[in-house]
């Protein structure tokens, strides 16, 4: 058995699949300032950049000399990781309508890259970032890593409470990480809803009007100046954990985040090539095998925006 994709169909797949990952993005994409989220990447290294507080200097001596703001910068840089997502389809009629806007499994391998993309978010977040330096003199680029300090992380294997809440919100706002639920987030998971569930402050009507015993959990509403999410792992349909989002620091300890918006860079490139096509011989149906590669990661560009704030893992 022979399979054959016309160049026309590759065109139609590639531009559908670029359409819809724009439409289903991650959850974590449209978390991060637009400005931080490069796209169409085509270098193998991208950089971010992050410059910093100035404030301008009063006139008092008219003739006196200009001075110069110069703000501190910081470049890092990121190298893009290819991933993979291959389906498995039954004959051709069912490839020939992957084009299709409404394919499932169009929608499965896009599904798949944008949560390989949350996921280089959230360890870029947690992880090491490197840092690119321009040599004075050659121009030549170096690169070492630097990681997120100790200072940073906070909590531990004991429910969350509203103390380490405000202590993380604290913290950025020291940092003066620009404030408002807008600009600062909070990862979770399903882990932490019922310790969070329990917090007075957090379902009281007498302290906030969100509600979070009528809607069941806190994800999507704001409260504590954070814009709340629950980051779900990859569970499949056996209930195994097929991929753990929100690092696990034991059994009984997930570590969340508190971030500023700004503080991760996201680049994506085109999907790589035409899509891989091919027969499944080994199989006794020879299903046919899809293919589709897409370049992309991440980087931490501000680590006082950052808070690793850890919380028992009911």
């Amino acid at each position: 058995m022979s399979v054959t994709a016309d160049q026309h169909w590759v065109y139609r797949f590639h531009s559908q699949i670029l359409l819809t990952y724009q439409q289903m993005r991650g959850m974590l994409d449209g978390f991060l300032l637009p400005g931080m989220v490069h796209r169409d990447v085509r270098a193998a290294i991208d950089h971010h950049e992050r410059m910093g507080l100035v404030i301008a200097n009063d006139v008092v001596d008219p003739y006196g000399q200009n001075l110069i703001l110069n703000p501190p910068s910081s470049k890092r840089a990121v190298t893009l990781q290819s991933s993979n997502a291959t389906v498995m389809v039954a004959d051709e009629d069912t490839l020939r309508s992957m084009a299709d806007p409404q394919s499932a499994q169009t929608e499965t391998i896009v599904g798949a890259i944008a949560r390989r993309g949350d996921k280089h978010i959230i360890d870029a977040l947690l992880g090491s970032a490197q840092i690119a330096t321009v040599t004075s003199g050659s121009g030549i680029i170096t690169y070492s890593t630097i990681a997120l300090p100790s200072s940073q992380k906070l909590g531990g294997a004991t429910a969350m409470d509203l103390i380490r809440i405000i202590a993380a919100h604290t913290k950025l706002s020291k940092a003066s990480v620009p404030m408002g639920p807008a600009e600062r987030k909070f990862l979770y998971t399903a882990g932490q809803e019922v310790d969070i569930m329990a917090i007075t402050q957090a379902s009281s009507s007498d302290f906030t009007k969100n509600q979070i015993h009528d809607r069941g959990t806190i994800s999507g509403l704001s409260w504590q100046g954070f814009d709340w999410l629950c980051m779900a792992d990859v569970v499949q349909i056996d209930g195994t954990t097929l991929q753990t989002m929100l690092p696990l620091i034991s059994a009984t300890e997930r570590a969340c985040i508190a971030f500023y918006r700004g503080a991760v860079g996201l680049s994506i490139g085109r999907p790589q090539g035409a899509p891989s096509v091919a027969v499944a011989h080994w199989l006794m149906g020879d299903p046919i095998q899809v293919k589709q590669k897409m370049m992309q990661a991440a980087v931490r560009v501000f680590e006082a925006a950052v808070v690793q704030v850890s919380a028992l893992e009911n």
